[in-house]
């Protein structure tokens, strides 16, 4: 498994720079491929054979074999699947530039993103990763990562 490290200073920032983003068979999609690096998720509740995401304030009822409004969050086997187990970036930037900027100033703050998002915004900064299930030319870059990966790489970016 690579190892993941954070991008500093300014620019979108990706997982380990100078490694080849993970790619997938021209036949399967990229839902597909996300489908597989997933985990049981906890904000839900069954409804009648459906789940409720409550993750978001969308509150998705969703369908055995639909997804949320997100398309990254589905039903199968009457449990909800989240995104788990993988990046589609990493940046570490001073605190000021996070909108949580006054916690601790002066100090890094390392942020992390998958892909798919719930809302559709056109001047989105992230559309290459927040819409790449719903539109094939943002196909966005991605590459698997622990969680303890993650904890290293904010542990080397200070």
């Amino acid at each position: 498994m690579p190892n993941v490290t954070a991008q500093t200073g300014p620019g979108p920032g990706s997982a380990s720079p100078g490694t080849p983003a993970t790619t997938r068979p021209p036949r399967e999609t990229l839902a597909d491929v996300l489908a597989r690096h997933t985990t049981v998720g906890a904000l839900a509740r069954s409804e009648g054979g459906r789940i409720r995401c409550v993750a978001c304030g969308h509150r998705c009822l969703i369908a055995p074999g639909r997804t949320g409004v997100c398309r990254v969050r589905f039903s199968r086997d009457g449990q909800l699947r989240v995104p788990f187990g993988y990046v589609a970036g990493v940046q570490c930037d001073p605190v000021e530039k996070k909108p949580f900027y006054h916690v601790y100033p002066g100090s890094g703050a390392l942020t992390f993103g998958m892909l798919g998002c719930n809302f559709h915004c056109s001047f989105c900064q992230n559309w290459v990763t927040s819409q790449a299930l719903r539109d094939a030319a943002a196909g966005a870059p991605w590459q698997p990562v622990t969680p303890r990966q993650l904890v290293s790489a904010g542990e080397r970016a200070g």
